[in-house]
C-alpha cells in the first residue's frame, strides 16, 4: 500500500511517499506509528495521515470489491456423500476476529476420508431459514430473502461467499459448483487439486490457542503467506489451498485482499453432504474465472441493464481476483 504524504512544514520532503508492507496486520501497523512516533521530527499530523491511509487502506482491502448483485436464496436437495471427522469455521475477510458482525462471511471447511467440502455456513444457513419460512407460510404473497446473518455486505455478490469447493482425494479432484449473481445461470469447474509450492519459515504466531509455523508461496499470480498447525496433521486448508504438514489455519494474500483466519473447531463425525448440481453448467476454470471477473468490474454492462428513463447507471469498478492466471 502506498501512502503519498504532502506534510507543509515538516522535515519530510513534500510528496514523499511511503510503502507500507499490507502483508503485516492491524497490531503490526500500530507497531511501524509507534516507531514513527519516537522520531522527533516527525510531526502528529504527519503520524495521524500515516495512521489514517493504513487503517482505510486495511479496511478497503477486506471490501467486496465487485457490485453484482447476491442471488436470491436457493434451497437444493442434498444427499451425503462422505462422512466427515471435523469441521473448521473460518471467519473470512474480518475487521476485527472477535465481532463476527465485521465478518463478510463465516464458512466451514468440513474434511472427511475421501472429500471434503468448503462453503459459506451463512449462505447455506439462509436458505435452509428462507425454505422452512415458506413451509411454514405457503399461502404468502411474498417471501423473505434475508433471514440470517449474511455479512456486512450482505446485497453484493462474492464467488468467494456463494461458490462451494469440493476436493476429491480418490479422483485428486477440484471441483468448484458456483453460484452467480442473480439472473445469471451458475455452473460448475473442475481441475486437478491445485499443488503450491510452499517455503516454510521459522516464524510462528498463536491461532485459538495452536502454535503455527509460519509459509509462503506464489500461487496463479499472487504471494500467500499461511500458518499451519503441525499439531493437526491434516493437509488442507480453506478454498483452494493444501499440502502442508498440517492444517492452515490463516493464510491471507500479501495485499490482505483476502484472508481466512480460524475461529472454532468441532472434532465430530458428521454427514458430509452435496446439493444436487446437476444443472449448474460445466465450464473451463479459466473461462469461469474471465466472466467471474467481468461480473466483479461491470456488472450492468454484461447483464445489458439500461435506466428505463435513460440515466447514468454506474461505471465499472477496479476488482482483485484470487487468481491472477
Amino acid at each position: 500500500m502506498e501512502v503519498i504524504l504532502n506534510i507543509q512544514n515538516s522535515s519530510i520532503p513534500s510528496g514523499l511517499i511511503y510503502t507500507v508492507n499490507q502483508n503485516v496486520g492491524q497490531m503490526e501497523c500500530f507497531s511501524i506509528l509507534s516507531v514513527l512516533l519516537n522520531k522527533k521530527e516527525m510531526k502528529t499530523s504527519l503520524l495521524l495521515t500515516i495512521f489514517i491511509f493504513i487503517i482505510i487502506g486495511y479496511a478497503q482491502s477486506q471490501e467486496k470489491q465487485g457490485k453484482a448483485y447476491a442471488p436470491l436464496p436457493e434451497f437444493q436437495e442434498s444427499r451425503a456423500v462422505d462422512t466427515a471427522f471435523v469441521r473448521i469455521a473460518f471467519a473470512f475477510n474480518a475487521l476485527d476476529i472477535n465481532k463476527p458482525d465485521t465478518y463478510i462471511d463465516l464458512q466451514y471447511l468440513d474434511i472427511g476420508t475421501n472429500l471434503s467440502r468448503h462453503y459459506s455456513y451463512w449462505v447455506s444457513n439462509n436458505n435452509l431459514l428462507v425454505h422452512e419460512w415458506n413451509k411454514k407460510y405457503p399461502n404468502a404473497q411474498s417471501s423473505p430473502i434475508r433471514l440470517g446473518p449474511l455479512g456486512r455486505i450482505p446485497d453484493y455478490w462474492s464467488e468467494y461467499q456463494y461458490s462451494e469447493y469440493f476436493k476429491d482425494y480418490k479422483e485428486n479432484l477440484l471441483t468448484e459448483y458456483a453460484r452467480m449473481p442473480h439472473g445469471v445461470p451458475s455452473y460448475q469447474s473442475s481441475e486437478k487439486i491445485p499443488v503450491q509450492d510452499w517455503n516454510i519459515g521459522s516464524d510462528t504466531l498463536s491461532v485459538i490457542g495452536y502454535l503455527c509455523q509460519q509459509a509462503t508461496c506464489f500461487f496463479r499470480g499472487r504471494y500467500y503467506t499461511a500458518w499451519l498447525a503441525k499439531d493437526i496433521p491434516i493437509s488442507n486448508g480453506p478454498w483452494k489451498f493444501g499440502g502442508l504438514p498440517g492444517l492452515i489455519l490463516k493464510i491471507y494474500d500479501n495485499n490482505q485482499f483476502y484472508t481466512w483466519e480460524c475461529i472454532k473447531i468441532e472434532p465430530f463425525k458428521f454427514p458430509l453432504k452435496r446439493y444436487d448440481f446437476s444443472h449448474y453448467k460445466p465450464v473451463e476454470r479459466l473461462k469461469l474465472l474471465k466472466l467471474q471477473r467481468m461480473l466483479n468490474e461491470d456488472f450492468y454492462k454484461v447483464m445489458g441493464v439500461r435506466r428505463l428513463n435513460g440515466g447514468k447507471l454506474p461505471g465499472p469498478v477496479s476488482y482483485e481476483p484470487l487468481e491472477l492466471e
